[in-house]
């Protein structure tokens, strides 16, 4: 055989071992953390900042597997985009919404989150909030977002901010939401004060950058953010053997 065949085998086995990897690290993370539908100390906390918060148009910026379940925590949301780094998560979303009918009842106490502030929502209430989904992609949120310039009013970051390699990575992402965001619009960061406990996983999961909330900060301020707020909320250490950690940050900024 041609060693070039030889090599290229090789290169899409290893692809295959790398691709299997990430979808089991996309499953087990779902089911670990959200396919229950309890609501525990962490979901009840980042559920109601972004229920308050979020509002518009909304770009969920390293959306991971849960975008379709987080949007049922932003009854003022418009539209909701999303984009994550590994293809598989795109599909395991895309998947969930095509079968949203055998899942959603599982999530009433998220809607119940939602009521405690807004008050009591109709029935269709998280098949509606699930329809506001227009477009879900793959994207590197420290190359470039596919998007207009000023095209949202609120961005999220379900932690993905803490997932970068470097400041370089950090300033280069800061600056991508920067562009896409309204003028007075609201960057929403949910971040913790733990790091990948498990070596096993993809790196791109948890990429090894410390210190993340006062380097988020620093960029933040230097991209001509104003920080409006900023909440500690202290967790149960956390069981899950993918991660470690006993504390959140809500962070609240906005474009000048």
């Amino acid at each position: 055989m041609p060693k070039g065949i030889v090599s290229s085998n090789l290169t899409a086995s290893a692809k295959f071992i790398m691709d299997n990897k990430k979808l089991k690290y996309i499953e087990k993370y779902y089911l670990n953390n959200y396919a229950d539908g309890d609501v525990d100390k962490e979901i009840e906390a980042v559920g109601s900042f972004i229920a308050k918060e979020s509002a518009g148009r909304v770009l969920d910026c390293g959306c991971g597997p849960v975008p379709q379940i987080y949007a049922i925590f932003m009854p003022q949301m418009k539209e909701l985009y999303a984009i994550d780094l590994p293809q598989e998560s795109i599909d395991f979303v895309k998947e969930k919404i095509a079968l949203r009918g055998k899942w959603y009842q599982t999530f009433l106490p998220y809607q119940k989150v939602v009521e405690s502030i807004y008050g009591v929502q109709p029935e269709s209430y998280i098949l509606k909030q699930i329809e506001k989904i227009k477009d879900i992609q793959q994207a590197d949120m420290t190359e470039n977002l596919p998007f207009p310039d000023e095209y949202f009013d609120t961005v999220i970051s379900f932690y993905s901010l803490g997932c970068l390699n470097n400041e370089e990575e950090l300033n280069k992402a800061i600056y991508n939401i920067k562009r896409v965001l309204k003028t007075g619009g609201k960057l929403l960061h949910i971040n913790t004060n733990g790091k990948n406990s498990n070596n096993e996983l993809p790196a791109y999961t948890w990429r090894g950058l410390d210190q993340t909330s006062k380097l988020i900060k620093k960029y933040l301020k230097n991209s001509g953010f104003n920080i409006i707020s900023e909440k500690q909320v202290d967790l149960f250490p956390n069981k899950d053997s993918m991660y470690t950690y006993s504390n959140i940050s809500l962070l609240k900024a906005e474009k000048l």
